[in-house]
């Protein structure tokens, strides 16, 4: 009996530590990982596993407490063989499970799991999926009891999902092991697939374009003038893309090859994509295709803007500047004292250069602002005075004439609200 007893302790401590390296393994493995690793095995366990990992999760979970508490009890079933004192057998029991726990189903094994987790997942699949069947519809109760004490705590269907890794992320960034700089470039690696190409694209008003009026060497001042070194050619408007125009293959028919009619003749196939795609699956998609400007269209087929291979990888490390990127300066200081503001420029830095509180919860930019006071579209010489500030608009710009430049200076002191809006200062 004490012989049997033995072997059921070992075989028991055995399952629980073979169980908590598969569990340690499947929460290491990305669903990437799990979904190659099926396409490369032909285990119908593991096929299984993966169709629905959450209740074979719960059934390793259950299994291997299971295992560890039969064991507990094998051991102190043996220990009783041989002391009589009760109170001696517990304290015995539990000292020894507690060793054996520790190193033995506890530690070792998890970190083997998380180290080898792909042969790991892969060697224990028919155990898995075994112990899972043994459960029956068990597994799935224990799988809602847990989802209902835990609600909103997801573990990503069993998987090293993207809660728990920016979890370690942040861990890791509190202690030594991770600098700030690299947990935010895997954060923003991370939010790179729940960015959709809308976020990154650059807005139809904002695209600069070529139409069948431009000859050659205008197109040519354009590039030189914009920066850009790929520019879409329209046809009678922006929902009409025809191709996109290479700065290299202008340069080359200028002043080599010749041969070109009009720009139609120069423009190269183009790459539509949906506005809702997502920016990781496009930036994938753009690289294997070696494309570096796609048009970006809404519900109804038209024109929503434009993305390009930089705006995708500056999702993830940041504005990218090379030489001839001019500097983008949104504020300039007068000599007196009041700003020049860009539209787009922040209403907290207008804020901070003349020491006001700007509380205002609806718009972020001068030009929203100054839109909000007038209640329309601000025109050239549309002025409002808001927050102890007067704005004017002293300049426009782009093809659309919409709103370039403000002049921002404080109100005179006593000056009672004064809002207009020269309709007449601008023809339609």
């Amino acid at each position: 009996m004490g012989i049997l007893l033995l072997i059921l302790a070992v075989v028991f401590i055995a399952c629980a530590a073979v169980l908590t390296a598969a569990d340690s393994a499947f929460y290491a493995l990305s669903r990437h990982a799990a979904e190659r690793l099926r396409s490369e095995s032909d285990s119908k366990s593991l096929s299984s596993i993966l169709d629905d990992p959450e209740s074979h999760a719960q059934a390793i979970k259950f299994w291997r407490i299971w295992f560890e508490t039969a064991s507990a009890v094998a051991v102190a079933l043996l220990v009783s063989r041989w002391v009589e004192n009760i109170w001696l057998t517990g304290l015995l029991s539990t000292v020894a499970m507690a060793a054996l726990g520790f190193v033995l189903v506890s530690v070792s094994p998890r970190r083997f799991g998380r180290s080898n987790a792909q042969k790991v997942v892969e060697s224990t699949a028919p155990l898995v999926r075994a112990l899972r069947k043994a459960l029956g519809p068990l597994a799935n109760w224990l799988a809602s009891i847990a989802a209902a004490l835990s609600p909103g705590g997801s573990d990503e269907d069993g998987y090293l999902g993207k809660e728990r890794l920016r979890d370690l992320v942040d861990r890791a960034s509190e202690g030594e092991d991770l600098d700030e700089e690299s947990a935010e470039l895997i954060s923003s690696v991370i939010d790179l697939e729940e960015t959709n190409v809308r976020a990154v694209m650059v807005p139809r008003t904002d695209m600069v374009v070529l139409d069948a009026d431009h000859t050659f060497h205008s197109a040519l001042d354009l590039f030189m003038a914009s920066g850009y070194s790929r520019i879409p050619l329209i046809g009678e408007d922006s929902d009409d893309i025809r191709g996109i125009i290479y700065l290299k293959d202008l340069i080359n028919e200028i002043h080599g090859l010749q041969q070109a009619e009009n720009l139609a003749d120069l423009s190269r196939q183009v790459r539509f994509v949906p506005e809702s795609k997502s920016a990781a699956e496009l930036l994938q998609e753009l690289q294997q295709e070696s494309i570096h400007l796609a048009i970006v269209v809404d519900e109804y087929g038209g024109t929503a803007g434009l993305v390009t291979l930089e705006d995708l990888i500056e999702e993830i490390v940041g504005e990218i500047d090379d030489e001839y990127d001019r500097s983008k300066t949104e504020l300039v200081e007068n000599k007196d004292g009041s700003l020049i503001a860009v539209a787009s420029a922040s209403i907290d830095d207008v804020a901070d250069h003349f020491d006001v509180l700007i509380d205002e919860e609806d718009v972020d930019t001068v030009g929203g602002l100054l839109s909000k006071a007038l209640e329309s579209v601000p025109v050239l010489g549309s002025t409002a005075d808001v927050f102890g500030l007067r704005l004017t608009v002293v300049a426009l710009a782009g093809r659309r004439n919409r709103i370039g430049k403000i002049h921002v200076e404080r109100c005179e002191t006593g000056a009672s609200d004064h809002i207009e809006n020269d309709e007449d200062s601008t023809d339609e």
